[in-house]
């Protein structure tokens, strides 16, 4: 009995070019060419098509199929499959990393929503931090940007992170007093192997008020981003201590950026360090 190519793929769930690439191969032999170029192909190709399926579903590629057909005792197989399976922990292990990234990016849109333009006092995790660029002048030492990529390979645990000085809080209508860089909480640069390099401060952790702002031009002064947390900390007599730090944690109106290079909104979240709480 014969059968037209379609029929053989929707029968095995092969598509029709990976039928085609089979039969260059050798492993599909078509019979009976029609007029036109039509192919048709015998049921005893179907002992191959069986195999090509269970490979295939087993997560091995048309040319890694080849290689197992090749295969003449069940070492050579064995190896071929022992390699094949540590290649999918590693998939598995990286798919798990980034379902824990989407996690992690949704609890940050979720701390936008309970967050933005309000306040808490709460512990500040303790960070890493590497600043790479002071206002609009960045650090070009070929060291320091070494360090920047290396942390590069360890996105999206890293943030671009935002440094607003302390004296520059107490005068709100300053503007470009903010330092920029990236930052990691130190737990998570344990967890994912990341070494902070020799640029990188570290920030201990403490009591802080924590907030959620939104940067949405980029001149923008020290009262448009945190003025609302200036008043959170005189009406209840706290004293700001240290540098404002903060990370990136959404943007939105990102197609903006193709005239003023400015997305509509940058959502920051900041710890301002505080005494005696």
């Amino acid at each position: 009995m014969y059968h037209k190519i379609g029929v053989l793929a929707k029968r095995f769930g092969i598509t029709p070019q990976a039928l085609r690439f089979y039969e260059q191969h050798g492993l599909l032999v078509p019979d009976r060419p029609e007029e036109g170029g039509a192919r048709r192909y015998h049921t005893r190709n179907f002992k191959w098509l069986y195999s090509i399926r269970r490979y295939h579903d087993l997560g091995f590629r048309m040319e890694e199929t080849l290689s197992l057909f090749a295969c003449e005792t069940p070492k050579a197989l064995s190896a071929m499959v022992g390699a094949k399976e540590a290649e999918t922990l590693s998939e598995i292990r990286a798919l798990e990393r980034r379902l824990s990234a989407l996690g992690r990016q949704r609890e940050d849109l979720a701390r936008i929503a309970r967050l933005l333009h309000r306040c808490e006092v709460a512990d500040m995790p303790r960070l890493w931090l590497l600043i790479d660029q002071d206002g609009q002048r960045v650090d070009p030492s070929p060291a320091l940007q070494e360090e920047v990529r290396a942390w590069m390979r360890f996105l999206p645990w890293v943030y671009a992170a935002s440094v607003l000085d302390r004296s520059a809080l107490l005068r709100p209508e300053s503007v470009g007093a903010r330092k920029s860089g990236f930052l990691v909480e130190a737990d998570t640069a344990e967890e994912i192997g990341l070494s902070p390099g020799v640029r990188a401060v570290c920030l201990e952790g403490g009591r802080a008020i924590h907030t959620v702002t939104t940067l949405d031009r980029p001149n923008a002064t020290t009262g448009n981003l945190l003025g609302h947390v200036l008043d959170y900390a005189q009406e209840r007599g706290l004293t700001i201590r240290a540098d404002a730090v903060g990370r990136c944690l959404a943007k939105t109106g990102e197609l903006q950026c193709q005239e003023d290079l400015c997305p509509r909104s940058v959502y920051y979240e900041y710890w301002l360090p505080i005494e005696g709480v």
